[in-house]
């Protein structure tokens, strides 16, 4: 246990328990943040409910899950900090049966190796004098770990997909954001020497929409439709997915991911994932990885050189 980190504001510390993963840090908080994969593989855990909003991941939103045989838990997420060495979540749970805690769960970058520390800390939310929690701790703790553990168990146990991932916060409107990013031809404009010959078969945000462009780097002509795209009225996180058309999947991106979500006034996170399947070479992963770097200063620059065109009038 690590006793320092029993000074909390809002409860007592109960326990904490912790386990080195062999998975990139971006990558692993990618999967970890969305509890549906937690109850997956325990056999502890059943029947996700998301409640308010469309994860589990997002400040805000709230969701319901059952404790198998022992009650059903309201949760909430509480708060979301990422950089670039360290991830971590909160969240909020509550219990029918009366016990009530906060569940922390932090990654840590490890520089030497590209493997990651994932932690995970309990405490305890209101004090019930009818619980006395203290018997339980090891069995809890315990519970705690070997879910880790299954969680390692099952990434190595896939056939894991390869990911290129990049992400900024950006204090602009997510919706002036979000309409400059979802044409890919103004990515084009930006990054000639990256993407070029951007075409649109249909609107750039609706579903059957076919776009036609030439990945300079892979010197191919890739085809992709998009499959799915969320613009709500009033949920705070706007995507769209992408898959890719053909049968020459190697060495480029068999689908991605955009993404924007509003986190305050004038304050959004965005993201673009890419999967290059598992059949794509090292090397050029790392390449989308750059390019993706490359786009994202790029865009930064000019949102920044070109304010005015992402404030609503």
């Amino acid at each position: 246990m690590d006793k320092k980190s029993s000074s909390k504001n809002e409860g007592s510390f109960l326990f904490s328990t912790s386990l080195i993963f062999d998975e990139n840090l971006d990558k692993l908080w990618l999967i970890l943040k969305d509890l549906s994969t937690e109850i997956k593989v325990t056999d502890f855990l059943d029947n996700l409910k998301l409640i308010k909003g469309d994860n589990t991941w997002i400040v805000g939103n709230i969701f319901s899950l059952y404790w198998v045989g022992v009650s059903n838990i309201e949760a909430k997420c509480l708060s979301s900090i990422e950089t670039r060495m360290k991830k971590k979540i909160k969240w909020q749970y509550i219990c029918d049966i009366g016990i009530s805690y906060y569940k922390e769960m932090v990654l840590y970058r490890l520089t030497k190796e590209d493997k990651t520390l994932v932690k995970i800390n309990i405490t305890r939310y209101q004090k019930n004098k009818l619980i006395d929690y203290h018997p339980q701790l090891d069995y809890y703790s315990k519970l705690h770990y070997e879910k880790l553990l299954s969680l390692s168990k099952h990434f190595k146990s896939i056939k894991k997909d390869k990911i290129a991932f990049q992400s900024c916060i950006l204090d602009k409107n997510h919706i002036k954001i979000w309409n400059y990013t979802i044409d890919f031809r103004n990515i084009s404009n930006l990054c000639p020497e990256l993407i070029r010959n951007v075409e649109y078969k249909g609107p750039p945000d609706e579903v059957g929409t076919f776009i036609k462009c030439n990945l300079v780097d892979v010197k191919k002509v890739c085809f992709f439709r998009i499959i799915k795209c969320i613009v709500p009225r009033k949920k705070k996180t706007y995507k769209c997915i992408y898959e890719t058309i053909g049968t020459d999947l190697k060495n480029i991106p068999i689908g991605f991911e955009l993404e924007v979500t509003i986190i305050g006034e004038n304050k959004i996170y965005f993201s673009v994932l890419l999967n290059l399947g598992n059949k794509s070479d090292n090397n050029v992963v790392n390449i989308f990885e750059i390019n993706l770097k490359n786009i994202f200063n790029k865009m930064k620059d000019y949102i920044r050189e070109n304010e005015k065109e992402f404030i609503i009038d």
